[in-house]
C-alpha cells in the first residue's frame, strides 16, 4: 500500500501573509514626532550671534489621503514650512521640531477611463515645469530617453505608459543600501547605469523617464511603514513617484512597495517636489565668528487609532494545470485576476510553495488590470528530486497579493502518474498575458482516457469562440498540424488528427489557437495501454545443508506501463505450500519465506506460480520450476534425504 504525505509546512507562511497588518486598514490615526537640532561653533573666540531661522520644510499637509488633526510646534507654520527663531544670542545646541497628529485614509485618485497619451500641449499648462530635467531627475539623458521610448512605443494610454515605466524600473533596478545610496541621491542616469539603488534611485529613475516622455512627475517624501529586515525601525523615511493625470490629479506609483495608481495608509506624505535632493531645512544666521553644525533629523511615529479592516477590491483564483503528476515533473499554475472596479488597479502577486516545490523564474509580478478587466498569469514549479517515491506526496500552493488577499489551492505528486518536462510547460507558456480576449476561446478535445497500444487513435479537437468578437486568421493547431480559420461570435470548428499508439505510458496532445487578439494553449492527456507483464527473480539457498533453515526469496516487479492487477504468488515444493495477495503490482514486492527443518531430498523440485489480471479482467500467468539441491556429510542425513524420496510420492 502506498502511503501519503500532505506537506503543512505551508501552513505557517499562509498564516503570516494572511493575517492582518498595518497595510489593510481603511485608516489610520497616528502620531508623528520629528526633531531636529544643530550646533552653533565660535570660529575664534569672541564669537557673537545676533538671530538664527530654521526653516523645517518636511511638515505634513492636508489632502485628499490624510488630515492634519492637530500640529504641536514652538515655530510659527506658513504654507510650505515651519519657521523658528532664537533671539537669545547664546552659542549652543539648538532644537527644534514638532509632535502632529494624522489621520491617512485608504483613498486614492481614481482613474477611471482612459486617459491619452501623449499628453497635449493644452492639458499640460501649468504643470511644464514637472516635465523638466533637475539635477538628480536627469530626465534628458539619451539612455533615459531610450528606456523610455522603447517601453512607451505603441501605447496610446497614459496609465498602461506608467505601469510600464514602474514594473521595469521594479524589474531590472536591484535595491541596494549600499554606500554611495545611503549617503546621498544618485542621479537617475546612475541607477539606470548601475542597476542598483533605493527607494529614492528608484523613484528618481521612474520619475525621470515619465517627464522624457513629457509626462509631468515629482518625487513625493514622507514617512512610511517597513516590515524589511534591513531596518532597524519599521518607520522609515521613504521617497515615492506621483505622476499628473489631466482630469484626474496626481497618483502615486511606490516602485519599492509595488504600489502602481496609489500609496497605503501607512504612508505619511511631508512633501513633493521637482528634486529629492531639495532641502529638508534651510539655515539663516547673523552672526560673527559663528559656524552653523546641522544633525539628521530624527523621526519617530507611533499608531494611535486603526480603522476597519479593508477588502481587496482583486478577486483572485487559480487553476493548477494537473492535479496529479509524477516525480521529478514540472507542473503549471495560473492565476485569475478579476478588477471589479470601474477604475484602473495594479496588484503585485506572489506565490507561496512548501520547499520540496521550486518555482522556476520570476514569482513575484506585478499586473495592470482596466475597469473591469480579467486577466491570467502562470507560473512553472518544479518537484524535488529527492522525494521518497513509496509514499505520495499533497502539496498546497496559495497566491496572495500585496494587500494579502489569497487563494489557495493543491496538486498531488505520484509514482505512475504523467510527467511533464520543462519543454512541455514552455509549450503551454503564454508570451502576451495582455491578450486578455483569449479567455473567450474556448477547447475541448474528444479522446478517450486510455486506449490500447497499437491502435490508431483519431483526435478531434474543438475551439469555440465565446466572446463577442469575430476573429479572423486565427492560427488553430494541434501538435504540429495547423490550419488558418475564422471564427465567428458564438461559432466553433472542429479539426482532427491521427496519432500511432506505439509506445506506452502517458501522450499528451497540446493545443494552441494564436493571431491579433488572442493566445492560447493547453495539454490534453491520455494513457497508451499495453498488456501487463511481470518480471520475477527467485533466488534459492546455495549449498543447502539438511537440518539447515531455508530461505527462499521472490522479487516480482511490472515490466510494463500497465498495472498487473489481483496478482497472486505462490511457492510449492516437497511437504510445504504457500501463497501471497498482493492486489496491484505498482513497485517491486520482495517476498520472503523461511522453512525449519523442511523434508528436503538430494534433489528438490519448487514451484513458483503468478497469475494476474489486466484493467478489463483477462487473465495471465506464468509457472517457474527451479531445482534446489541440498547435501549432507553425515550418513545418517543422507539415509534420511533417501527416505524422502518416497515420502515425496504418498
Amino acid at each position: 500500500m502506498k502511503r501519503g504525505v500532505f506537506l503543512l509546512v505551508l501552513l505557517l507562511c499562509i498564516s503570516t501573509v494572511s493575517a492582518a497588518s498595518l497595510y489593510d486598514y481603511d485608516q489610520l490615526v497616528l502620531e508623528l514626532e520629528v526633531d531636529g537640532s544643530f550646533d552653533l561653533i565660535p570660529t575664534q573666540s569672541g564669537g557673537t550671534i545676533k538671530q538664527v531661522k530654521t526653516n523645517l520644510l518636511l511638515f505634513p499637509k492636508d489632502n485628499f489621503r490624510q488630515t492634519i488633526v492637530n500640529i504641536d510646534t514652538e515655530g510659527i507654520v506658513e504654507e510650505n514650512h515651519i519657521n523658528y527663531i532664537w533671539t537669545d544670542k547664546r552659542v549652543e545646541e539648538k532644537q527644534y521640531g514638532y509632535e502632529a497628529t494624522v489621520q491617512t485614509k485608504n483613498k486614492r485618485n481614481k482613474v477611471s477611463k482612459k486617459i491619452a497619451f501623449p499628453i497635449s500641449k493644452e492639458k499640460l499648462i501649468g504643470f511644464e515645469q514637472y516635465t523638466e530635467p533637475t539635477e538628480t531627475i536627469d530626465s534628458n539623458d539619451i539612455n533615459i530617453i531610450k528606456m523610455a521610448s522603447e517601453l512607451a512605443e505603441g501605447e496610446d494610454d497614459l496609465f498602461k505608459v506608467s505601469f510600464k515605466l514602474a514594473e521595469w524600473v521594479e524589474k531590472n533596478i536591484k535595491y541596494d543600501l549600499n554606500t554611495l545610496t545611503a549617503s546621498a541621491s544618485q542621479t537617475a542616469s546612475w541607477t539606470l547605469e548601475n542597476k542598483n539603488g533605493v527607494c529614492d534611485e528608484m523613484t528618481s529613475l521612474f520619475v525621470a523617464m515619465a517627464r522624457s516622455l513629457g509626462i509631468p512627475a515629482r518625487f513625493a517624501s514622507g514617512i512610511s511603514y517597513s516590515t524589511s529586515d534591513l531596518f532597524d525601525e519599521p518607520w522609515q523615511p521613504h521617497g515615492w513617484g506621483e505622476v499628473y493625470f489631466p482630469e484626474v490629479g496626481w497618483v502615486g506609483f511606490d516602485i519599492t512597495f509595488g504600489e502602481y495608481g496609489y500609496v497605503d495608509v501607512t504612508h505619511i506624505k511631508l512633501r513633493d517636489g521637482f528634486d529629492p535632493k531639495e532641502p529638508a531645512t534651510e539655515f539663516e544666521w547673523f552672526a560673527n565668528n559663528i559656524d552653523l553644525e546641522a544633525k539628521n533629523l530624527d523621526f519617530n511615529v507611533k499608531v494611535l487609532d486603526q480603522g476597519t479592516l479593508t477588502e481587496d477590491e482583486i478577486v483572485l483564483s487559480t487553476d493548477v494545470h494537473a492535479s496529479k503528476i509524477g516525480f521529478n515533473s514540472y507542473n503549471r499554475v495560473k492565476g485569475i485576476i478579476i478588477n471589479n472596479e470601474n477604475y484602473y488597479q495594479a496588484t503585485t502577486l506572489q506565490l507561496a510553495v512548501p520547499k520540496e516545490v521550486e518555482i522556476i523564474e520570476r514569482n513575484r509580478r506585478t499586473i495592470l488590470l482596466a475597469p473591469g478587466e480579467r486577466k491570467e498569469t502562470y507560473w512553472t514549479l518544479k518537484l524535488n528530486d529527492k522525494l521518497d517515491q513509496k509514499y505520495w506526496y499533497e502539496f498546497p500552493i496559495s497566491l496572495y497579493s500585496e494587500k494579502n488577499n489569497s487563494i489557495s489551492d493543491s496538486f498531488r505528486a505520484e509514482k505512475g502518474e504523467q510527467t511533464f518536462s520543462f519543454d512541455e510547460i514552455k509549450q503551454l507558456e503564454v508570451k502576451n498575458e495582455d491578450k486578455t480576449y483569449s479567455q473567450k476561446i474556448s477547447f475541448d478535445c474528444n479522446m478517450p482516457k486510455s486506449i490500447q497500444q497499437n491502435e490508431l487513435l483519431k483526435i478531434p479537437c474543438t475551439i469555440k469562440n465565446t466572446g463577442n468578437k469575430n476573429l479572423k486568421n486565427i492560427n488553430f493547431c494541434i501538435e504540429n498540424i495547423c490550419e488558418i480559420v475564422n471564427l465567428a461570435i458564438n461559432q466553433k470548428i472542429t479539426e482532427e488528427i491521427t496519432v500511432k499508439t506505439e509506445d506506452a505510458g502517458w501522450q499528451k496532445v497540446f493545443v494552441s489557437a494564436e493571431n491579433g487578439n488572442i493566445e492560447k494553449r493547453e495539454s490534453y492527456d491520455y494513457q497508451i495501454v499495453d498488456k501487463p507483464l511481470i518480471i520475477t527473480e527467485v533466488i534459492l539457498p546455495k549449498n543447502l545443508e539438511y537440518g539447515k533453515t531455508a530461505n527462499f526469496k521472490i522479487d516480482v516487479r511490472k515490466e510494463s506501463f500497465a498495472i498487473p492487477k489481483e496478482v497472486k504468488v505462490s511457492i510449492k515444493g516437497p511437504k510445504f505450500e504457500n501463497a501471497w495477495n498482493l492486489n496491484d503490482l505498482n513497485d517491486k514486492q520482495e517476498l520472503t519465506l523461511q522453512l525449519n527443518d523442511p523434508p528436503f531430498s538430494f534433489n528438490n523440485k519448487i514451484v513458483i506460480e503468478i497469475s494476474w489480471k489486466d484493467e478489463e479482467g483477462n487473465e495471465y500467468n506464468k509457472i517457474i520450476t527451479e531445482n534446489l539441491k541440498v547435501n549432507s556429510e553425515r550418513l545418517e542425513e543422507k539415509l534420511k534425504m533417501f527416505f524422502n524420496i518416497f515420502l515425496k510420492l504418498f
